[in-house]
């Protein structure tokens, strides 16, 4: 039996071999993680900060460590640790965050801040410079598909398992690139159809309009002021402004709606210019406010419509500096309340049009002549974008292709392919400026996964931000008329669910209430509609089950129209396939 102690023996040693050669390898890797995590905070603080030039030296460290950092947690050993239980999720996450930041220094950083080198002098005497602009399309292209691919390492990992010390920062680093991701992507393909809109292939018209998150609707707010901008060879000029109510009402719709959206959203999606947005598809909204522009303004052919709301402005206004309407300087600190808020409190109807005019033409006209800082803008309309709050809906054929399945499109997609996408839609019911005070908190969780298919719970908490007898002693300007039937100082919030692509929605509760309500069948996706009333601060949660289409075994994302709070309601759950 010599032989048979002698194999055991062999055995443990190559076991405490195997430890010591691996615990060496990962003590050396957390230092390189640290280094690299040191190194790429520095950089892209300076990014953020107008440096137009990372160092050679710290950008050499970066990619030393997280190369070394990769090199030591890759290959078939790490990867087979990460089936070993109690740990093996861990070491998944840190093979994860050390090729993710391998991708992000190799390949990311650099053009990065090439593209923000390229900014300074785009602009010049009102009028941007093409050749800048199209120069900045390939450093982009690059930053944007390394944060990408940055953001896939880590994507779809669950780290509740995770040990307390990895946890928290795993989930820091992935809201980070993720966010970088959403917002370069959105910057690549704006910058791919920019020349476009800039007159560079003849003159363009666009209607710009500005969404309203006061009254909420699906894609953010009713669309409110709005004006007609002309470009031409990157010069760009305001020719008309206006309201809503420079648009009739007609009897009929403007456009034929299909069975679905008059079941949906009743025929008000056709005939009211504000109602436009109620569907949360914003090629669709774009079509009918084109259809209302025919209707009455047929002299001028629109080559497309752009919105803006006013959290989108407040991010701007950070990168132009204040600018003067009236007796108001409106800034990045008080844009979102001077704009929701007080002109309700202080002005007249004709007096907020005047207003929402005189703000969007001084901003305008700081964005187009006055920058201080470029590049602070271009990241300003990327976050905004990224947030679904710019939105762009060329009419021609070409330019569409370029935005598709963007953000800033801010198209609904005809299929979910592997990762599902459910929609919360908010409009408001009350005819209202109410949607100020609303607040919402979304979750998603997948519950379980059978044959493909996945079960999600769905949920959302509305809230307001004001008691009930506040809400009361509001103007009639905030509360509105009441003849929506609506005690004043009471919200009625209209929440549209709709659900993955080829799945179900059933199970909804209201206030822990069940309700009796069937979903409609919308292009593919079932849409379920709930109705909340909101009489004071007390929150009302409002849940529903889903079930995913076939073969959807990604990660499941739940989209959430843009209120007035800064940031992004959308969340993300962990797939259970």
């Amino acid at each position: 039996m010599r032989w048979l102690r002698r194999i055991v023996w062999l055995t443990l040693a190559v076991v405490v071999l195997t430890g010591a050669y691996l615990g060496w390898q990962a003590w050396h890797a957390k230092q390189d993680l640290e280094a690299a995590e040191a190194s790429a905070n520095d950089i892209l603080a300076g990014v953020r900060a107008g440096n137009t030039e990372i160092p050679g030296a710290q950008l050499a460290e970066l990619q030393r460590s997280a190369a070394s950092a990769h090199d030591r947690t890759d290959g078939p050993l790490w990867g087979a640790l990460t089936h070993l239980p109690a740990v093996g999720d861990d070491i998944e996450g840190v093979r994860a965050v050390s090729a993710s930041i391998d991708t992000l220094a190799s390949g990311g950083l650099a053009p990065l801040a090439d593209s923000i080198g390229g900014l300074d002098t785009v602009t010049d005497d009102g009028r941007i410079d093409l050749t800048k602009v199209q120069a900045l399309q390939a450093p982009v292209g690059q930053a944007a598909e390394a944060f990408r691919d940055a953001a896939a390492d880590v994507s779809g990992l669950d780290s509740s398992g995770y040990v307390g010390s990895l946890q928290g920062p795993f989930r820091t680093y992935v809201d980070q690139v993720t966010a970088y991701s959403r917002d370069l992507s959105a910057a690549d393909r704006t910058v791919a159809v920019l020349p476009d809109f800039l007159g560079a292939n003849g003159p363009r018209n666009f209607l710009l309009v500005f969404q309203n998150n006061a009254e909420i609707r699906a894609t953010g707010g009713i669309p409110g002021s709005w004006a007609l901008v002309h470009t031409d060879n990157g010069k760009l000029v305001i020719q008309k402004q206006g309201a809503s109510a420079a648009f009739d009402v007609p009897d009929a719709p403007v456009t034929p709606l299909t069975d679905a959206e008059t079941s949906i959203y009743s025929d008000l999606l056709g005939r009211f210019w504000q109602d436009t947005t109620f569907t949360p598809d914003f090629p669709r909204a774009a079509e009918l406010m084109d259809a209302h522009w025919k209707a009455t303004f047929p002299e001028s052919t629109l080559d497309g419509v752009v919105s803006l709301d006013p959290v989108a402005l407040s991010y701007l206004l950070g990168a132009t500096g204040p600018v003067q309407v009236g007796d108001v300087s409106l800034s990045a600190d008080n844009a979102v309340d001077e704009l929701l808020n007080k002109p309700y409190l202080r002005l007249d109807a004709q007096g907020q049009d005047v207003f929402f005019g005189q703000a969007a033409q001084a901003v305008f006209t700081a964005a187009t002549t006055q920058l201080g800082s470029p590049s602070d803008f271009v990241r300003a309309v990327a976050k905004a974008a990224g947030e679904r709050r710019l939105l762009v809906a060329p009419f021609r054929e070409d330019v569409q292709g370029e935005l598709a399945g963007t953000r800033v499109e801010g198209a609904v997609p005809e299929e979910d392919e592997g990762d599902p996408l459910a929609i919360v839609a908010l409009n408001d019911g009350t005819g209202s400026k109410m949607s100020y005070y609303l607040r919402t908190e979304a979750g998603l969780t997948s519950t379980s996964c059978k044959g493909g298919t996945q079960t999600l719970e769905g949920s959302l908490e509305l809230t307001q931000t004001i008691s009930a007898d506040e809400a009361k002693a509001l103007p009639v300007s905030v509360t509105g008329l009441g003849d929506a039937g609506i005690p004043l100082g009471d919200q009625l919030v209209v929440v549209r669910v709709y659900g993955p692509a080829g799945g179900t929605i059933s199970a909804p509760t209201v206030a822990g209430q069940a309700v009796d309500t069937e979903a409609v069948e919308f292009d593919g996706r079932p849409v379920l509609t709930l109705v909340v009333l909101l009489d004071g601060s007390a929150p009302v949660p409002v849940t529903w089950t889903m079930t995913t289409g076939p073969d959807q075994t990604g990660p499941a994302r739940l989209q959430l129209s843009p209120g007035v709070v800064p940031g992004t309601g959308d969340v993300t759950a962990a797939s259970s396939c």
